[in-house]
Formats: structure tokens, sequence, C-alpha cells
């Protein structure tokens, strides 16, 4: 599952313009990500400058216990 690391989202807003479902909106100035509409293409992981957009399988294990 994709997620926004907020620490180093900028919100550029590009990950919003590459989403083909529109999963994605603004929120604080930060990207955030609607898990229902997500179809996990991997494209806002792909274009995301600053790499903000990760994956469960880079969580460390406090987070995932969460």
């Amino acid at each position: 599952m994709p997620w926004v690391d907020e620490n180093i989202c900028i919100g550029c807003g590009i990950c919003i313009n590459e989403c083909p479902v529109d999963a994605i909106s603004m929120k604080d100035g930060k990207a955030i990500i609607d898990m229902e509409k997500c179809i996990r293409c991997k494209k806002c992981h792909e274009v995301c400058p600053q790499k903000a957009v990760k994956h469960d399988s880079e969580k460390n294990q406090k987070e995932v216990k969460k």
C-alpha cells in the first residue's frame, strides 16, 4: 500500500496530476492518498521528486505496530 511521508512531501502536486484515478489530494499542504480509490499503480511513487511516496515495506517496525 502506498503512503505519503509528510516529513518529506513538499506539496508540489505532481503526484495529483499523474494519478489516473484521482486518488490523491492535498490536505494542509501535503499529499494524501485515498486508499478506497487507489489502484496501486505506483505512478505517484515513480513521479515524486522528493521520494515522499512510500510503500508499506518501507515502514519501520514501530510504524507497522501502530
